[in-house]
């Protein structure tokens, strides 16, 4: 996937540079691929973190980056139940 997760963390898991960000996205589909996994690892560690498991910080990223497409299938499910912020 040419706008992912692991395109704008550096290897010591750091959000990479401003100046470097471009680089890495370079068009508005990249930008969006990006959000979206994103987005799915959000909701999918939403999820693990509401069953407890015992998994250290890094492994939790990790395991979301693996699993985002479920993490959108479970927003999805969740579309109507949430309240949105103004």
């Amino acid at each position: 996937m040419a706008g992912s997760y692991n395109h704008i963390i550096t290897d010591h898991g750091n959000l990479i540079s401003n100046d470097r960000f471009p680089d890495m996205i370079e068009t508005l589909g990249d930008a969006y691929e990006m959000a979206e996994e994103m987005y799915g690892m959000i909701w999918f560690m939403a999820h693990m973190v509401a069953d407890a498991p015992a998994m250290t910080p890094e492994d939790l990223v990790e395991h979301a980056r693996q699993n985002y497409p479920h993490g959108l299938r479970l927003a999805a499910a969740n579309k109507n139940k949430r309240k949105h912020r103004p």
